[in-house]
Formats: structure tokens, C-alpha cells, sequence
């Protein structure tokens, strides 16, 4: 999945949306859940994980930040950014995870965006 391009589309929507060109709004977001529906939603993040305590923290690949896919996230799902979703915090900038190991926090990241993925699916129906 091409998350700089569902960023760049996520943009390009907000945009649209505070002009109010609705239907130009509508018609991007439905590609953009299109998108994020057909393919394995997984979160572009570097291998290197940063272990303080028992949180784990994911950086995005290439220091790459997402704020309008994360706020059309938040907004499809009526969430607050952060996204909380169980273990996990899910930022602009990047991942934070409450686990003990590397290992578990990647398996929890994993559950995390599939999870999500199934929300985003559930409210598709329902963009306003």
C-alpha cells in the first residue's frame, strides 16, 4: 500500500472538504477507503524499534509523517489523534506500543492495524 499517496490523497480531500467542494470530498475518500479496504492496511514502519520500559516506539519509514491520513482516520472513526486502539497510540510521527519485548510489539502492531483496517471497513458506509 502507497501510504504517501493515501496521504497526498488525504490532503487533498481535506482540502476540498474546507472549501466545501463535498463531492469532490466524498469522491477522494472513497478512493481512499477503496484503497486502504484492498490491500493489507500495515503501517510503514522501520525495523528498528526503541524499547523504554514497556512501551515500544515505531518510527515511520524515511521519516515520513502522515497528520492528513491520521486526521481522515480520526474523522472517519470519530477518534481523537492519537489514535488509541487497544496497546497501541497511533501518531502522525509515529507508533507507540505497550509491550514488554521487540517481539511482542511488532505482533501487537500487527493485531493494531488489522484491527483498525476492520473499524475503517465497518464506517465506510457512514463518511459524513
Amino acid at each position: 500500500m502507497d501510504f504517501e499517496k493515501l496521504e497526498e490523497r488525504a490532503y487533498e480531500a481535506i482540502v476540498a472538504r474546507n472549501q466545501n467542494m463535498k463531492l469532490e470530498a466524498t469522491k477522494i475518500e472513497e478512493e481512499i477507503l477503496k484503497s486502504m479496504m484492498e490491500n493489507q492496511f500495515l503501517f510503514p514502519v522501520e525495523e528498528e524499534v526503541l524499547m523504554t520500559k514497556n512501551s515500544a516506539s515505531f518510527v515511520y519509514k524515511n521519516s515520513k509523517t502522515y497528520p492528513s491520513l491520521l486526521e481522515f482516520i480520526g474523522r472517519i472513526l470519530h477518534v481523537d489523534i492519537p489514535i488509541k486502539l487497544n496497546e497501541c497510540k497511533i501518531g502522525p510521527g509515529g507508533i507507540i506500543i505497550s509491550a514488554e519485548n521487540k517481539e511482542l510489539a511488532q505482533k501487537i502492531l500487527l493485531d493494531c492495524c488489522h484491527q483498525l483496517q476492520i473499524l475503517i471497513k465497518a464506517k465506510r458506509g457512514h463518511i459524513d
